[in-house]
């Protein structure tokens, strides 16, 4: 019992919070910023309610109503508009989204492939280690030269090519770099699994779902197990046509400032290493 209060009176703290944090966005904004004809002597200091209402397409009511912190339960698609009615930056839409117990969708959150130089010269750095950046579809978005060694040339990768469960089960020649492939794919798949319950229904991981399905049969037949992993640690192993057998032991790291985006790094080692 007293943990339901406890859960009531979080909920309501948060909802509070959300409000709050509309009311000031919305009183940092002038009518002029966005074009608004008002009158000379308008009170209000920055938007009215209605306004942002009519923008983000809600009623005054319902906007209202989640600013005074009632128990409103906004869609993404609302916040998406409440967003752009309100100007918020990538920062101020992530604080939104996780105010209203939202994950925000992909798209909004990937680097456009790309990451901040200060990151690639830390992978670069990183060198002779391979390292690389994926993004919360795993999709390949920066690497260095010891990544395209192990893996294959990402420069003369297109997009879809760079994601790893496309490499893992599309491309012939991994079955063959990989002495334990089926080990290894189950377990990516299942690391995989675990990002797309966090995106259900968002448009790039059901596209990769269901291009992967038609691709590969068995991808299809262990997506239906529903099986769900971390990332573990360990040791894996490579049978490289060039390199020869090569074992690393492999590190995920979150980049601060993008959470869903991680580096890994993968560090040789001996095959009788403890």
């Amino acid at each position: 019992m007293d943990r339901r209060r406890e859960r009531v009176e979080e909920d309501l703290k948060r909802r509070k919070e959300l409000g709050a944090f509309l009311q000031s966005r919305r009183s940092r904004l002038s009518p002029s910023d966005l074009g608004i004809q008002s009158a000379p002597r308008r009170r209000a200091k920055g938007l009215r309610r209605e306004e942002v209402a009519d923008m983000a397409g809600v009623s005054n009511i319902w906007y209202t109503w989640l600013e005074q912190g009632r128990d409103v339960r906004p869609s993404a698609q609302v916040l998406d508009s409440l967003g752009k009615a309100l100007q918020l930056n990538r920062y101020e839409l992530l604080h939104l989204y996780t105010l209203a117990e939202h994950r925000p969708p992909v798209k909004e959150w990937m680097p456009d492939h790309r990451v901040d130089p200060s990151v690639q010269r830390m992978l670069d750095k990183l060198e002779p280690f391979p390292a690389y950046v994926r993004g919360p579809r795993w999709d390949t978005i920066a690497w260095n030269n010891a990544a395209c060694e192990l893996f294959g040339d990402f420069n003369r990768m297109n997009v879809l090519e760079r994601n790893s469960l496309w490499r893992m089960f599309a491309r012939p020649d991994y079955p063959g770099l990989l002495p334990d492939w089926p080990n290894v794919a189950r377990n990516l798949l299942a690391q995989f699994r675990t990002s797309y319950g966090q995106h259900i229904g968002d448009p790039a991981f059901e596209e990769l779902v269901d291009l992967l399905k038609k691709t590969s049969e068995q991808f299809k037949e262990w997506w239906e197990n529903h099986e769900v992993l971390g990332i573990p640690l360990g040791l894996k192993r490579f049978h490289h046509p060039k390199l020869g057998e090569l074992a690393f032991e492999h590190q995920s790291l979150t980049i601060a400032d993008y959470p869903d985006l991680k580096i890994t790094v993968y560090i040789p080692v001996q095959e009788d290493t403890p």
